[in-house]
């Protein structure tokens, strides 16, 4: 049979309203507008709807009460979701039973989804014709997308609303959960595929989340502020590409979110040193991962390891874990690297060289730097330790030039000050202070002064009773040196990853001591230390030859006095006590922990008294004359300037102090009598104790030309 038009088919219609046939007239549609159009064109008739026939919200209908409804009615009807239900159901059977009901009155079936099996039964039946059936154009009438009731997608609920929609005309793609068999419909069985289908736009792989994170997504897209591990996160980063360089990466090469998560770490290691992404790469990780836990970076940590020698490159200062692991990486290294400033910034400011003054300041100022290089790189070598035994026998020790802590005590001003006593704070960790208090605000006068023989507690805690008025202690340090907390035990771990907790416990000091001063409790804090404490007299691990009567004490760095003691040329009577200024130990002495004290080194004798204050304001200095010239008659000099009046300038370039002279309008000149050669300098800009900032200039010959370094 011929596709006719709608308008034929209303008036095929209007013919059978007329006639004297007892049967249904049905009409096979498919186009929503050609539906729409026969529904309005019928307007006067009554009509009925197979969904008001459905047992209970999610059941077909019941086609034998419609049937027999239908054979009762007395009005012409327009009957509408017959063949809906039927398409659905896969019951065409019924439709066979509909086409040949006999009826009191008129009623026209208007049904979709069922042109295969009308066709069928008018090949079958050759009365069934144009007289009780036509059939419009084909096409495609509708599609309907059933999902599983588990899934969060908004769709009508139970056979009967889905019908109920089909009957009105249906111009979109209806979404359906029902627990019946539907045919002719398209089944979305996973969250996935039910993205997809709501959100068509949706590219991203099935693969990258496991289907029940699919499913929590369906449930609720919002992806805003979610850790970086979370799930969300990842699938945040595949939608919209972070512009964090590290993150970008890591996305693009992670196509799943167990990849992301275990990459979030140790993606880096992807790239060598000498890549030109590299830095870029460290520099977004390292922001990156600034509040990560230290369980949560161990396999990294331990993954670097395949780094051998660059270990250290691929590690930060975010965690404890990583600040020991780069102590640990160093070990052995007889240069520091010059990115150690970005990698771990306080262990750089440990490294910072701080310049003794006095007669015996450039001995201090060079004994203390290799010192700290040393016990750093977990070394001992054989021309410090000749130096050590050098210094230790009597007439060379330098530690008798300078003054007792009580001495100086007595001769500073006390007025509104509180004494803050840090245990086992020695003279090497005076240049992380000066550069610690430059970022904190902090004013500073440092005395370098000793500690009384043997360097303990007991014979080194008098100033702290004899203080009257406002005080405090810090024991914490010391306890890292003699306890050996978080594992720091030598004879357990030979690197010394304790000096990780050591910076920390002396930063928060001085946070300690700007939160007093700034709280106006007091007006000048006084830091002081007892005594210090040696890191390479435990690495030395050797025991002195000279037999005492008594055993050694405190590691034995020191032991009791007797009449029957042969007394070593490293060691000095004090207070009843032979006291050994080398790194040896008196025999019968424990083996360190950590470090040591009691002995007479210059790290466990020199400590430092540091009046501190607050700066009124913070200090900007600027260099004038960026390019100096220098020949063999004519000396370098550089010109700085402060919007502040400034006392006691001095620089420090390659290791080197030079004293400024002040010249009036806060300028300060400086004169380089010995740095001749061309190129490009930073100066250290210190006012006193205290560095204030930093300059660069540059050297060029009197010429102007900078490319010949070589001329003296």
């Amino acid at each position: 049979m011929k596709p006719i038009s709608a308008e034929a088919a209303l008036v095929s219609v209007h013919k059978y309203l007329v006639n004297d046939v007892a049967t249904p007239f049905i009409i096979v549609v498919d186009d929503n507008t050609e539906y729409f159009g026969i529904i309005n064109g019928l307007g006067t008739l009554a009509q009925m709807r197979a969904s008001d026939y459905c047992a209970n919200n999610d059941a077909y209908p019941n086609i034998d009460a419609l049937c027999e409804k239908l054979s009762a009615i007395t009005g012409n009807t327009l009957l509408l979701g017959f063949g809906e239900s039927a398409s659905l159901g896969g019951t065409v059977s019924a439709i066979g039973k509909l086409k040949d009901l006999t009826l009191k009155a008129k009623l026209v079936v208007v049904g979709r989804g069922i042109r295969a099996a009308v066709s069928s039964l008018c090949e079958d039946d050759k009365k069934f014709n144009s007289r009780r059936v036509c059939f419009l154009k084909s096409g495609k009438s509708y599609e309907i997308v059933k999902f599983p009731a588990s899934l969060s997608v908004p769709a009508m609920d139970g056979f009967k609303a889905l019908l109920s929609h089909l009957e009105h005309g249906v111009s979109d793609t209806p979404y359906v959960k029902t627990s019946l068999t539907l045919l002719n419909v398209r089944e979305v069985c996973s969250a996935y595929e039910a993205i997809r289908q709501v959100e068509p736009a949706f590219m991203i792989q099935q693969t990258c989340l496991a289907d029940t994170l699919w499913a929590e997504f369906l449930a609720d897209k919002y992806l805003e502020g979610y850790d970086l591990l979370h799930w969300r996160s990842y699938l945040k980063l595949k939608l919209e590409l972070s512009p964090n360089p590290y993150l970008k990466y890591l996305t693009e090469t992670s196509t799943d979110y167990d990849t992301y998560k275990k990459r979030l770490y140790c993606a880096l290691l992807d790239f060598d040193t000498n890549d030109k992404r590299f830095s870029e790469l460290y520099t977004a990780r390292k922001t990156l991962l600034k509040d990560v836990k230290d369980s949560d970076i161990a396999e990294y940590i331990a993954e670097t390891k395949v780094k051998d020698s660059d270990r250290i490159y691929y590690l930060t200062d975010n965690t404890v874990a990583e600040r020991q692991a780069i102590i640990e990486s160093m070990n052995g290294l007889e240069v520091i690297p010059d990115d150690l400033k970005d990698i771990y910034p306080l262990l750089d400011e440990y490294m910072h060289i701080y310049l003794f003054d006095g007669d015996r300041g450039n001995l201090l100022t060079d004994y203390f730097a290799e010192y700290k290089r040393l016990k750093l790189t977990n070394r001992l070598t054989l021309e410090f330790n000749e130096q050590v035994r050098d210094l230790a026998v009597d007439g060379n020790r330098p530690y008798n030039s300078l003054k007792t802590r009580g001495e100086v005590l007595d001769s500073i001003g006390k007025a509104n000050a509180a004494l803050y006593w840090v245990d086992a704070l020695g003279a090497e960790y005076l240049g992380f202070i000066q550069t610690r208090a430059k970022a904190l605000g902090l004013n500073i006068t440092v005395h370098t002064v000793r500690a009384n023989l043997p360097t303990i507690t007991s014979f080194n805690s008098d100033f702290y009773e004899a203080w009257t008025g406002d005080k405090a202690t810090l024991k914490k340090l010391d306890e890292v040196k003699h306890d050996g907390e978080h594992d720091f035990n030598y004879q357990t771990i030979k690197t010394p990853v304790h000096l990780a907790e050591e910076l920390r416990i002396v930063d928060a000091a001085l946070d300690w001591v700007k939160t007093k001063l700034t709280g106006k409790n007091a007006d000048k804090v006084i830091l002081v230390s007892d005594h210090g404490a040696s890191r390479l007299a435990v690495i030395n691990e050797h025991e002195c030859k000279w037999q005492m009567a008594s055993k050694g004490k405190h590691s034995g760095r020191c032991c009791p006095c007797s009449d029957a003691d042969v007394k070593s040329e490293y060691a000095t009577q004090e207070n009843g006590f032979w006291v050994l200024a080398n790194y040896d130990r008196f025999k019968g002495g424990r083996k360190a922990s950590v470090e040591v004290h009691g002995g007479a080194t210059l790290e466990e004798v020199v400590i430092p008294l540091i009046e501190i204050a607050l700066y009124d304001n913070k200090i900007e200095v600027s260099n004038t004359t960026p390019v100096a010239i220098a020949s063999f008659k004519k000396n370098a000099e550089i010109v700085l300037f402060s919007k502040d009046a400034l006392k006691c300038v001095s620089v420090r370039v390659v290791g080197r102090r030079y004293t400024a002279e002040a010249i009036g309008n806060n300028k300060h000149k400086i004169i380089f009598p010995d740095i001749k050669r061309a190129g490009q300098y930073t100066a250290d800009v210190f006012e006193g104790d205290n560095l204030i900032g930093q300059v660069e200039f540059d050297i060029q010959r009197e010429s102007g030309k900078t490319n010949d370094s070589d001329w003296f």
